[in-house]
Parts: structure tokens; sequence; C-alpha cells
């Protein structure tokens, strides 16, 4: 767990003081645990580290990169995403995103559309797009969510991510509180509904999750959050 956290440090610190420094302009490291409140044996921790890069006239290219440790499923779950949008402006990002999930030696690949909008005390982001999920099956892949600034250094945050395909669905809609420590790192919790429906049976859970994590770089962080399927079943990967 340390060497997964200590090398996406090392990753991110590279990229700010390599030749990207130029247009580096945001980063953010963190981990994630997520549980079910009733069932013994789901659950998972997420680590995850991002970084951003001005390119040229408002365009902007980042980089993601999770691993999910499941509990329940198969081992060495990861993703890598790169993220290519246009600030329309100061409040309006708009863009693509293509990336990859890794599970047991396979892959399965991604693409899709999204948009962020910062209104001052808030931000709203949301994003559309088609994937596997690692054992050959087709997914829509979609999610929404937002961010509401309630007191100095606390928030608070929706959000929903989801995936449906030919007979099956998964989706977790959290709410949760954050806190971000004057040029710090950023605490939170959260609490959930994870649904799944699937050939081999549904179910309906109560989630709970810790996060914690650090924006770094110019612009605080980077503009937008992690795409996978696997973020809509964090306590529990897909099943066949």
């Amino acid at each position: 767990m340390l060497k997964k956290l200590l090398l996406s440090t090392a990753l991110v610190a590279g990229f700010g003081t390599t030749g990207f420094a130029q247009g580096f302009s945001g980063a953010e490291l963190g981990i994630e645990y997520r549980d079910v409140t009733d069932v013994d044996g789901f659950g998972s921790t997420t680590y995850f580290g991002s970084a951003e890069f001005d390119a040229f006239y408002g365009v902007s290219v980042a980089v993601d990169a999770t691993t999910y440790d499941f509990e329940l499923g198969p081992s060495g779950v990861a993703n890598l995403t790169t993220h290519v949008f246009y600030q329309v402006n100061p409040s309006t990002a708009v863009g693509f995103f293509a990336g990859a999930d890794f599970a047991d030696g396979d892959s399965s690949s991604m693409i899709g559309a999204e948009f962020k909008y910062d209104f001052g005390f808030g931000d709203a982001e949301g994003y559309f797009g088609s994937a596997g999920d690692g054992i050959g099956r087709d997914l829509t892949i979609y999610g929404l969510g937002g961010t509401y600034g309630i007191a100095d250094g606390f928030d608070f945050a929706v959000n929903l991510d989801a995936y449906t395909g030919d007979g099956f669905s998964a989706a977790a809609l959290e709410i949760g509180g954050f806190y971000t420590l004057p040029q710090g790192p950023k605490f939170g919790a959260t609490i959930g509904l994870l649904d799944i429906e699937e050939p081999t049976g549904d179910s309906e859970e109560t989630t709970f999750g810790i996060q914690a994590s650090i924006a770094l770089g110019p612009n605080g962080g980077t503009t937008f959050g992690r795409r996978s399927a696997n973020e809509a079943v964090k306590a529990s990967p897909p099943s066949p």
C-alpha cells in the first residue's frame, strides 16, 4: 500500500520537475476506502494520482492513474485515463477522455465526453461515454457530481457514477462532506447507495467511504475527476 502511494507521489513530482514543468498547472494525490455497511468481505481501497498541463490556446491535457484493491474479486485492477479539454471561459471546460481499465492481465478501453462548470462557491461536473468491463461486456458509462462550499474550508458533495449494459447495470450515489486544511490536505467521508443489477441477481447496499487527498500546483489540483467503470462499483467489482 505504501509502495503504491510513494510511486504515485514520485510520478507526479517527476512530472512537475521535468520538461513538463513549464506547462504544469496542477496535480492531485489521494487514497479512498469504501465499504458496504452490512455485508462482510465487500470493500476496496482506491489509490489515485493525476497531473495536468496547459498546452496551447486554452487547451489542456491531464493524465489520471488509479488502482483499485478489491477485498472480493480480481487483484491488480487499474485505470489509466487521458483528458483533453478546452477552457471555454474561466468558469467552463469541455473536452474528451480516453483510457483503459486493466485487470488480471486483460484490458478494456473507454472513451467519452465531459464538462465542468465552476460557479464560484461550488462546481458541477458530468461525463458520458462507452467502455468495457474487463470481462467482455460493453458498457455505457455516465456520471454527474458537484460540490458546494458551505463554510470556510468545508464542502458538501454529491456524486453519481453508473454504467448500463445488455441486461445489467450498476450505480453508486454518494453524498459527503469534506474539509480542506489551509494550504494542506483534504479529508472527507461519504455515505451512499450501491445498486447492482446482474443476471445472477440484484443487490442494493448502503456504503460508506473515507478519503484523504492533497492538491498541488498553481491551479490547486486538476479539473476533472476519475473515469472508469470501476467508479460505479468501488465496493465490489463487476461479476459475469
